[in-house]
């Protein structure tokens, strides 16, 4: 099939047409990062530099594709309440207003477990939408919250959506970098006690769970679900696990959270007070209550509807990042 992939200068969205390619359909990306789409364009790829926020610009990129897979986003942990909104959730209106003028088939629609964020740690967190009341306070899960309870309603065009937790693979631009920040030559850190239940996603399981969503019957379709490894490891288990993956037994540094708290809730202040500042503090409270607050997603509606099912274990994702 000839599939458009939005967001393919993100590290998500490279890999998706990477693998759609290699699966022997005809890809498209979409970004805004001109030296990227370069570099895409460089391996073989057709690219199309394309703002989201502009339907006229969608629609014109997307003629004659059969099916749209949606993975840009804004997705920092840090950023301006107007961004989060603009990108995730009037982009993603935007694409559906593309989709539907230019007869696209279906559309795969990457979320984020993110909209569970401040939810019970207790349990695993089904498929459903949490109640209103369970809305996330932060910019980015409320967005994509909001861009899901936008999707519930588009019954007049095929599409799936996909809710992965923290996916970590070859050319990841999000989680290794941010445990990157946790080793040195002779330690690994670990803030708080450590052992907080995290449900990660290797790659290589998301990519098939794309598949699986382009290929799903009509009883799968107007649905998001969860995905992951369904082996929810404590941060400290995982941060050892990167740290030590080349064989050497680095020592554990613990630092107590509270501080750590303080300071980037000081650091984000500020950062929030300097006119058009765009990076992100090294240390956010969003960060740090990803990696201190157990999540576990029940991952048991994408094994029944979608037919699929995690194929690598978390040990043969980390062997994939050599």
């Amino acid at each position: 099939m000839k599939i458009v992939i939005t967001g393919a200068t993100g590290s998500l969205g490279r890999a998706v047409m990477q693998h759609l390619a290699k699966q022997g359909h005809e890809v498209l990306g979409l970004g805004r990062n001109e030296t990227k789409l370069q570099s895409l364009e460089a391996e073989g790829f057709a690219v199309q530099k394309c703002d989201i926020l502009e339907v006229n610009q969608i629609e014109n990129s997307i003629i004659g594709m059969d099916m749209l897979v949606h993975c840009a986003a804004f997705a920092s942990p840090f950023g301006s309440r107007r961004r989060y909104f603009e990108s995730n959730l009037q982009g993603t209106k935007n694409i559906f207003i593309a989709a539907k003028y230019r007869s696209i088939k279906r559309v795969i629609v990457i979320s984020s477990a993110s909209i569970f964020d401040g939810g019970r740690p207790d349990i695993k967190h089904p498929d459903d939408l949490p109640h209103r009341s369970m809305r996330p306070k932060h910019h980015y899960g409320a967005s994509k919250y909001d861009a899901e309870l936008f999707c519930s309603t588009q019954d007049d065009i095929e599409w799936v959506g996909l809710r992965p937790r923290a996916v970590f693979g070859k050319g990841d631009e999000t989680l290794i970098p941010r445990l990157e920040r946790l080793i040195s030559k002779k330690r690994y850190i670990t803030i708080g006690k450590g052992d907080a239940l995290v449900d990660v996603t290797c790659l290589g399981n998301f990519l098939d769970a794309v598949s699986c969503a382009i290929d799903a019957d009509a009883a799968a379709l107007y649905k998001f679900y969860n995905i992951s490894n369904g082996d929810a490891r404590s941060f400290k288990a995982i941060v050892a696990a990167y740290a030590n993956r080349h064989g050497n037994q680095l020592k554990h540094r613990n630092i107590p959270l509270l501080p750590v708290l303080i300071y980037a809730k000081i650091i984000e202040t500020i950062a929030s007070l300097i006119p058009g500042k765009t990076w992100e503090p090294a240390i956010t409270t969003y960060g740090l209550r990803q990696v201190t607050r157990t999540l576990r997603l029940d991952i048991s509606g994408a094994k029944r509807h979608l037919g699929w099912s995690p194929r690598l274990t978390f040990e043969e994702g980390m062997e994939e990042l050599e």
